[in-house]
């Protein structure tokens, strides 16, 4: 299986601005988030007001401001990171960082994997192919 090679120079422009934009959501939802200190697990921990982490929170950032589309593919290396010891939720936020998309992480990994060709992997990548029926928009 073959997966996308990581551009620092695309995390760098979208992850922070991403990740910020959700932590202030879930503020907005009485949950304070913070980045998970280890850079190669999901991307921040959500807390409840009692300071107990209950939950994960992984953020994509896609180039469209409502998804055009029947499914979402999410990459299946994104398995490991719905994998924890808390739910997984999953972010996929406008490029304009207006608006946000998110569901439960096991949505993700009950949902079917194809092969989809594509712009970085010709062919060999696989993704979760999810019903944007899982998933709920909301205003950032």
């Amino acid at each position: 299986m073959k997966t996308k090679q990581f551009n620092q120079e695309v995390h760098d422009a979208c992850d922070p601005v991403a990740r910020e934009a959700v932590i202030k959501y879930l503020a907005r939802c009485n949950r304070t988030a913070y980045p998970h200190p280890d850079k190669y697990k999901v991307d921040l921990i959500v807390e409840n007001e009692f300071m107990v982490p209950v939950c994960y929170a992984e953020i994509e950032m896609r180039d469209w401001e409502s998804c055009p589309f029947q499914t979402v593919h999410v990459p299946s290396r994104k398995k490991k990171l719905v994998d924890n010891d808390l739910p997984t939720l999953y972010f996929v936020v406008s490029k304009g960082l207006k608006r946000a998309m998110w569901c439960d992480g096991k949505d993700i990994v009950a949902s079917p994997l194809r092969e989809v060709p594509n712009k970085a992997v010709k062919s060999g990548e696989y993704f979760y192919d999810v019903s944007i029926d899982c998933f709920k928009e909301v205003l950032l």
